[in-house]
């Protein structure tokens, strides 16, 4: 339960940060408040049992510089026309591999989730980590780079994004956007690697050798997210995505499939 918790506070901070990005601020008050809750289904990176959806609550809270959106905290400085810097803590950061929304989000791997056979691993927990995010406004058909850094005392990683917002009418917009995302060798072990004291637990009946990749790692996504504003305050979100990992991610036997996808599906009303 906890795992599903931090995937869909994080799903609900991208999508706010691509929703913002997106649309225009004037006209909007100062600050926002906003609360919801968001439901998804995705297949699975790990060698994890089936997991059943939930109902998660979501709650927002932004001004035009400061924001708090699921677990993370940020402040955005408007460099100039183009330009924005925005740095930011997440509090349950790991493995950052996720654009619009993923199934492979920041989230704590419990032992007691995997499949029987890979029981006997270790638990891999979250991270707090402090990141910069760059988001450049190009003069091609709207679109918008976006480069980010974060880290934390388990490893750090990058990301590179472009979306391009589509103001379908005045209530419907969609973003799709793609993603890049590089992680460093220190979290790429401490996620994905294998010790010798998990394959020989007797728990660990699945687990035939130890996996010490020691390398980057990189991921790709495509995706999108949508939101249908359909009274002033009331908003219906969507967003679905699908990412594949390379080789030094796939190789490792804890993991299930290289290729992921997630769909999710959210209400949210604004103050």
């Amino acid at each position: 339960m906890k795992r599903i918790i931090l995937v869909l506070f994080i799903l609900l901070s991208v999508l706010s940060f691509s929703e913002n990005n997106g649309s225009d601020r004037e006209g909007e008050s100062e600050y926002k408040f906003s609360l919801g809750f968001m439901t998804g289904y995705g297949s699975k990176l790990y060698q994890i049992e089936e997991k059943q959806s939930r109902y998660i609550p979501l709650v927002g809270l932004e001004s035009e510089t400061l924001y708090i959106k699921g677990t993370e905290i940020g402040y955005r400085h408007k460099l100039n026309s183009k330009l924005t810097l925005t740095g930011f803590s997440q509090l349950f950061g790991g493995i950052a591999l996720q654009g619009a929304g993923g199934a492979i989000g920041a989230t704590q791997l419990n032992n007691s989730d995997m499949k029987d056979g890979y029981k006997g691993i270790n638990s891999r927990d979250t991270q707090v980590e402090f990141g910069l995010r760059l988001g450049y406004n190009t003069d091609f058909q709207k679109v918008k780079l976006i480069g980010e850094v974060r880290g934390g005392k388990r490893g750090g990683s990058g990301k590179i994004s472009a979306l391009r917002p589509f103001v379908v009418t005045d209530k419907l917009l969609i973003i799709p956007q793609i993603n890049l995302s590089l992680l460093d060798k220190n979290m790429v072990d401490y996620y994905f690697g294998v010790s010798e004291d998990e394959v020989n637990d007797p728990r660990s009946t699945k687990l035939n050798e130890v996996y010490e990749p020691n390398k980057f790692a990189y991921a790709s996504a495509i995706g999108a997210s949508a939101r249908y504003n359909f009274t002033p305050n009331w908003t219906v979100f969507g967003l679905a995505e699908i990412q594949y990992v390379g080789n030094e991610i796939g190789d490792s036997p804890i993991v299930d499939n290289r290729a992921n996808y997630f769909i999710g599906l959210g209400l949210r009303y604004d103050f």
